[in-house]
């Protein structure tokens, strides 16, 4: 029962993985060798985007905006910094590059999004709208594909066009009546203020990889770790309303913890509103499950509290 209801409200408009012989045929047109990648490749990168990235270890991330009307949740605005960042990130693996990244479009430009991925060979792997309920209506696109970096970066700009905006600096401005010391003590961890929001982020407590089965012929995905700079994290935003405060946002759980993190929900008045699966072939696997609550600040962060426990309960499972 609870998977129908979270699953009404999560659509998913792309198959796992495209059939393993267009896959591979797409990433031999663009293979090419990437091996001791330099600063300098990025910079084609970044160049070919229009926006400004930075390096992360291995990986190159770039953050972008693109340009959303401000959106409510009945009579309340959300703050810019709550909303979900989009962002894509390039790397290599298997002397081939590769690219993953998650956008953040209103559900009108959507379709026209997903269809201009499609036609600029870009793989999309998952939608799903992350607030229900929320005007204008929003959806959050997952994608990605093999082959040399700066020709992804081209693909992706001639798909997403204007959306591949730099980020606006941030806003001056606080978080309101948000106790955020007390909000910190609760959840043991530090926030950080992002326009208009107090926003975490938790990392899985065990290292994921992609593609932990066969499915990948070209071995371009395979045993590649996956963890905050590609997304596999939780993220939710705190912010401060006239009486009260909200929190939503997304955790990271594997399937064996959907249940144990919504009872948990359920007792501080945090609802579920979509569960998305738009990673391909990980191990473990990992589902973003996305909620959304309307409370005192610090019983919204006590069943924050409560569900990141359950997450971490559970055994971590080292991948093969």
């Amino acid at each position: 029962m609870l998977h129908a209801r979270i699953r009404s409200s999560v659509f998913l408009l792309a198959t796992a993985c495209a059939a393993l012989a267009g896959f591979a045929s797409r990433a031999r047109a663009r293979r090419g060798p990437q091996a001791g990648i330099a600063p300098a490749h990025w910079v084609a990168v970044a160049h070919a985007l229009g926006v400004p990235g930075e390096i992360r270890g291995d990986v190159f991330r770039v953050d972008f905006s693109p340009a959303l009307p401000r959106v409510r949740m009945g009579r309340v605005f959300l703050a810019p910094g709550a909303l979900d960042p989009s962002w894509v990130t390039f790397g290599e693996q298997a002397a081939l590059g590769w690219m993953v990244g998650r956008v953040t479009l209103t559900s009108a430009q959507a379709p026209a999004a997903i269809g201009q991925l499609a036609q600029a060979g870009i793989e999309v792997t998952g939608a799903v709208d992350p607030l229900p309920g929320a005007s204008p209506s929003i959806t959050t696109i997952y994608f990605r594909e093999v082959g040399e970096a700066a020709p992804l970066a081209r693909s992706l700009k001639q798909a997403l066009g204007p959306a591949l905006r730099a980020p606006a600096s941030p806003r001056r401005f606080g978080v309101g009546r948000l106790d955020v010391a007390a909000i910190e003590r609760v959840l043991d961890r530090r926030g950080q203020p992002v326009s208009g929001a107090l926003v975490f982020r938790v990392a899985r407590p065990e290292q994921v990889k992609c593609c932990g089965v066969p499915s990948d012929p070209l071995l371009v995905f395979s045993g590649l770790p996956l963890g905050p700079a590609t997304g596999v994290e939780s993220r939710f935003a705190f912010q401060s309303l006239s009486a009260g405060a909200l929190v939503f946002g997304r955790l990271a759980v594997r399937h064996g913890e959907i249940n144990p993190v919504e009872r948990a929900f359920s007792v501080f008045g945090i609802r579920t509103v979509a569960l998305a699966e738009p990673l391909v072939d990980e191990q473990p696997r990992i589902s973003f499950l996305y909620f959304f609550g309307r409370g005192k600040a610090l019983e919204l962060a006590g069943g924050l509290r409560a569900a990141i426990e359950r997450i971490h309960h559970l055994p971590p499972v080292t991948p093969p």
